[in-house]
């Protein structure tokens, strides 16, 4: 190994290091319970294959640990708290893994599936389900129009693009016992129209002045 390999090995665990660290505050200031350690070992893990991938394809622009651990992880996490009795989630647009990989850490009991057209973001979210062992988490690769998603009991998205031009033909297709979770501004929520018979309910995120998990059924 070279200077420069080592110098860069280091620099990975350091940042793996301070990661950990910042996860567990995160997760404590949202107010959630203690992640066990396999829990950690598995989003620290994802963490370290996010910071290799994201040099060579654009995967987030938000790196730095602490940021990384509240912004995409914790939040992620927040959002297992309103799951419930689902036990299939089907994740739209799953780009790096937000919120799938955290909830299917979060919820072993339930099967998630990370929808993601992108060939190389799918390939990205393969390797994380096997060097992660995540049993509970499918990858599909495919556009949501291309896709059944009929039987899941919860659909949710994070970072969607066009979300108020997609997602009220989705809440207007949803079957009575199925729910889609947004997690996204208090904006998109007053674009996204309600049909007869449909309602909604909304959590404001942590340390948050605006964003929120939205809750459709």
């Amino acid at each position: 190994m070279t200077k420069d390999n080592v110098g860069e090995e280091a620099m990975n665990q350091e940042s793996q290091g301070e990661f950990g660290t910042a996860l567990r505050a995160a997760v404590a200031a949202f107010g959630l319970d203690p992640l066990t350690a396999e829990q950690a070992g598995q989003l620290v893990k994802h963490y370290a294959l996010l910071c290799r991938w994201n040099q060579r394809i654009n995967l987030t622009r938000i790196i730095e640990p602490d940021k990384a651990a509240k912004l995409h992880y914790a939040e992620s996490f927040f959002g297992a708290k309103f799951i419930a009795g689902a036990r299939s989630v089907l994740d739209i647009g799953s780009g790096a893994g937000f919120p799938a990989i955290p909830l299917a850490v979060a919820r072993p009991d339930v099967s998630a599936t990370a929808l993601e057209a992108n060939q190389k973001k799918s390939l990205f979210l393969r390797e994380v389900k096997d060097e992660l062992k995540l049993e509970n988490l499918e990858v599909a690769n495919a556009r949501l129009e291309e896709f059944d998603w009929a039987d899941y009991d919860l659909l949710t998205s994070r970072a969607l693009d066009r979300a108020e031009l997609i997602f009220p033909s989705i809440i207007e297709r949803m079957r009575s016992n199925q729910r889609l979770m947004l997690y996204c501004g208090s904006d998109l929520v007053s674009k996204l129209e309600m049909g007869p018979g449909r309602r909604i309910e909304t959590h404001l995120i942590p340390d948050s002045e605006a964003r929120v998990i939205a809750i459709f059924s």
